[in-house]
């Protein structure tokens, strides 16, 4: 798995970052799962995972801006042991390089096309929140001259 995604360009960084402030908001709610729910014919409607306007633009402008990478293995990089750090611990996306930030929300978001609820799962687990923090650190340091473009060997 050395596929380089990036460089990202401030553009890029500022386009997710810009959801910060209203993630951060005691009242944001990212969506609910819909119930179970008879329908008038007799079939029956399947929960579904329903995103806000706020998570759904941020899920358009994931892939607007080229945070949902579509050129590498991500079900496999899924199960790496990089990819299991940082959903789990939660202070490993302080030290996140853009490529894996990339790399994981590719991840979030396409796995939620397999796995309903995913997205769901990860902002209520704060793990988007962190992972928009880290993109918004590194689009101030970018604005200050100290990032570059982040890629590693690290995946």
């Amino acid at each position: 798995m050395t596929e380089t995604i990036g460089p990202f360009n401030a553009q890029q960084l500022n386009a997710l970052a810009q959801f910060l402030p209203e993630f951060e908001a005691p009242n944001f709610g990212p969506g609910m799962m819909s119930p179970m729910s008879p329908n008038a014919d007799g079939s029956v409607s399947f929960p579904y995972a329903a995103l806000s306007d706020k998570a759904g633009a941020f899920v358009t402008a994931a892939y607007e801006n080229g945070w949902v990478v579509g050129h590498f293995d991500w079900p496999a990089w899924s199960s790496t042991a990089v990819a299991r750090r940082l959903r789990s611990d939660e202070s490993a996306i302080a030290e996140a390089t853009l490529e894996e930030l990339a790399r994981l929300l590719t991840v979030l978001i396409r796995q939620e096309r397999f796995a309903e609820g995913t997205l769901l799962d990860a902002f209520k687990a704060g793990l988007i929140l962190r992972i928009i923090r880290r993109i918004d650190t590194l689009a101030q340091a970018g604005r200050e001259g100290l990032y570059g473009h982040g890629n590693n060997e690290r995946n």
